[in-house]
């Protein structure tokens, strides 16, 4: 991890050390990355009919502290499980509704419920980041299915590797929910997306949630998947090509989220 944090360093010529990532970071002559703007976004969504993108008054305040160098990781988690649960709340309210009356304690009223029992949804987590989102999805859908692919970085190729799966026996037929916390290049969702296809699928069936995305991995996702459906907190405006890291970014997020790495080293791949 650190041979890459370098190298960035040497190309962008933003420093010489590993050290700014040290509390001294704010002394560094640092870029500072500007978000798309509102007329920008729209552009991207009616580019996009199938992205959706969570209003930013929900999630800027979280994401301003899951990014902070700073963070810790008792905060990095419960705020990272803050929006996790609103992405998870988001992709089921995209789920298909049946309508029907029912009664409430002073009458009746049309109901509006998901089409589908909690056993015909089922999530999906990239291993291993996005298994940071199944505690709330359980939450959410207490009788989902659980399906995982792990695809890891080949650090010579900088290519994704896929090395495993488990995926229920029944979920062509089922509403599936991708799950994995940073879209950058795209490369490892469209490698699962791939898997799901191939064991029958539908796309339409599809939705991948990603807190932190970028135009070119959504562009990746919709080129070869156009059915599928995108929700993603924010559209980060840079993607350094040459590592693949998204930037503003928020680091490698399965190792401050499962608290694997110190906090002087939270920089890490992304796909």
């Amino acid at each position: 991890m650190f041979k890459n944090l370098i190298r960035i360093g040497v190309n962008l010529s933003l420093f010489n050390t590993t050290y700014v990532l040290c509390k001294t970071i704010k002394d560094e002559k640092l870029p500072h990355y500007h978000f798309l703007n509102e007329q920008d976004l729209n552009k991207l969504l009616k580019k996009h009919q199938n992205l959706s993108i969570i209003d930013r008054s929900y999630t800027e305040h979280i994401l301003s502290i899951i990014r902070d160098v700073e963070t810790d990781t008792v905060e990095f988690r419960k705020n990272s499980d803050r929006l996790i649960r609103i992405l998870i709340e988001q992709a089921i309210s995209q789920i298909e509704k049946k309508k029907h009356v029912k009664q409430s304690p002073l009458g009746y009223y049309d109901a509006h419920e998901v089409k589908f029992e909690d056993e015909e949804i089922c999530f999906v987590s990239i291993l291993r980041s996005g298994n940071a989102f199944l505690f709330e999805g359980l939450n959410a859908v207490s009788g989902a299915s659980i399906g995982q692919i792990l695809i890891q970085r080949n650090e010579d190729t900088a290519l994704p590797s896929y090395l495993f799966q488990k995926l229920p026996s029944n979920i062509k037929d089922q509403q599936v929910i991708l799950m994995d916390p940073m879209l950058a290049t795209g490369s490892s969702a469209t490698l699962a997306l791939r898997i799901l296809k191939n064991q029958g699928v539908k796309q339409e069936n599809i939705t991948f949630l990603t807190l932190v995305s970028c135009e070119q991995g959504i562009e990746k996702l919709f080129r070869e998947f156009p059915k599928i459906k995108i929700i993603t907190a924010q559209v980060d405006p840079i993607l350094l090509k040459d590592f693949n890291y998204l930037a503003p970014g928020i680091g490698n997020f399965g190792d401050r989220y499962f608290g694997t790495v110190k906090k002087s080293q939270q920089f890490g791949q992304q796909q």
